[in-house]
């Protein structure tokens, strides 16, 4: 081919390439005008109630993921179709609380945080959704440890179970909460691993994130639930619970799940949600962190 074909054939080239180059900004333009207008009509109390908790967000962790315009969308439509936005919070029960019950002295003191946390930070934001005229279905749920080395003795789960709800009474009173047991009420049976993610979990979790969570569970069992165990067993368990998580976050997702769409407020960070994505990818778009993290604690951490 001669230098002055193979320059044509270039041009032409470069000259496709450009015509490629301006219809993509074309349609991120037109992507973004849509999403503007998409905002615009969304009503003003959904954008007055989703302005609002995107300030809460940040205002509870500053590096916490921006609130997904899924959120926006489901509360909009709720509100449209005067249907109740479904909340759900998950609330931890471990062995680290019997830890807990014998350092207050075979007692449970609420926390700061857990009597802020009904006090005032459910209350405010209960008030805000009811101000914006968008109701409600709050759910509470208490989840045990999927590990049988990570439940708690039952009477001490009673006690205190007992606590918090003696806390959350005017709220549930003016019925603004439902409390209710994980698996006695919603699943009906003790939670079960993801089978499949459990044979294959190597091939389906990235290498770096499987250790992480190992380090993190062992981290837990040693320092918070004061357990003695071999680091094989730590791996095993480890695997097991992620494989739980995929199991719960696709149970979730499914037309067996009683809460339907819903937003999740959690007690723990976000990044404690990644393994309910290993089925449901986009599982972590109806997260909107709200409430004060770990009010169970005795020690302060984010």
């Amino acid at each position: 081919m001669s230098y002055k074909k193979r320059k044509i054939k270039k041009n032409k080239f470069n000259q496709l390439k450009y015509g490629f180059r301006l219809v993509k900004i074309a349609l991120l333009q037109f992507a973004k005008k849509v999403e503007g207008r998409k905002s615009e009509m969304r009503l003003p109390q959904t954008r007055t109630l989703m302005e609002w908790l995107r300030k809460r967000s940040r205002l509870i962790r500053q590096n916490n993921p921006k609130i997904n315009e899924w959120v926006d969308d489901y509360i909009n439509e709720c509100a449209l179709y005067g249907k109740p936005v479904e909340i759900l919070t998950q609330w931890c029960i471990s062995k680290d609380l019997e830890i807990r019950y014998t350092t207050q002295g075979n007692a449970f003191i609420p926390t700061k945080k857990e009597q802020s946390l009904f006090a005032k930070d459910i209350p405010l934001i209960i008030k805000t959704f009811n101000e914006s005229g968008i109701s409600f279905n709050w759910w509470i749920t208490f989840n045990r440890s999927y590990l049988d080395s990570g439940r708690i003795n039952s009477e001490i789960e009673e006690i205190y179970v007992a606590m918090i709800k003696k806390l959350d009474e005017p709220i549930v009173q003016n019925g603004g909460l439902i409390l209710t047991d994980w698996e006695t009420d919603i699943l009906g049976k003790q939670p079960e691993p993801d089978r499949e993610v459990l044979t294959s979990i190597e091939r389906l979790v990235d290498p770096a994130a499987l250790e992480l969570e190992i380090q993190r569970h062992s981290t837990w069992v040693r320092e918070e639930a004061k357990l003695d165990q071999s680091n094989q067993k730590l791996k095993e368990d480890a695997y097991f619970q992620i494989a739980c998580e995929a199991e719960e976050g696709k149970f979730l997702n499914s037309d067996e799940s009683p809460f339907g769409q819903f937003i999740l407020m959690p007690l723990e960070t976000p990044e404690r949600y990644d393994f309910f994505t290993i089925n449901v990818p986009d599982f972590k778009k109806r997260i909107v962190t709200v409430l004060s993290l770990y009010p169970w604690r005795l020690k302060e951490v984010l």
